[in-house]
């Protein structure tokens, strides 16, 4: 059999909001919403690659228990975009006020990486690969 992650599903207590959030910072593309589970709304959004990211707002009965957005944790940490420039982003971010996680670092394949911290408390991290 063959698998692939199909999609990355935040939980949001204003769906909205976030959406906007990705699709300003990301130029994720809103494909629609729709009541998924009863008592919710679910935005599918596209980030320009196979995998859908999914925002939802929480159903009837839900924790109001956040995630915290750190990275080295167990369970899901984070999940990655890919930049061509994570310099110009990082700035972009910074100017916006987002929380830097993790400032740029050099990977040892040459590679370059950072974190933020998104809406909802999610890790996101940039990725720019070595030229």
């Amino acid at each position: 059999m063959h698998h692939a992650i199909n999609h990355v599903h935040i939980r949001s207590t204003d769906p909205e909001a976030s959406a906007a959030w990705y699709t300003e910072h990301f130029g994720v593309k809103r494909l629609g919403s729709r009541e998924v589970m009863p008592g919710t709304v679910t935005i599918s959004m596209d980030p320009g690659g196979p995998v859908r990211l999914n925002i939802s707002s929480p159903p009837p009965g839900s924790s109001d228990k956040r995630a915290v957005a750190e990275i080295n944790q167990l369970g899901l940490e984070h999940f990655g975009f890919h930049t061509e420039d994570i310099d110009a982003d990082m700035a972009h971010f910074k100017a916006a006020g987002t929380r830097v996680v993790m400032p740029i670092r050099e990977t040892p394949g040459g590679g370059r990486i950072s974190y933020i911290e998104g809406p909802d408390d999610v890790v996101i991290e940039l990725v720019q690969m070595r030229d």
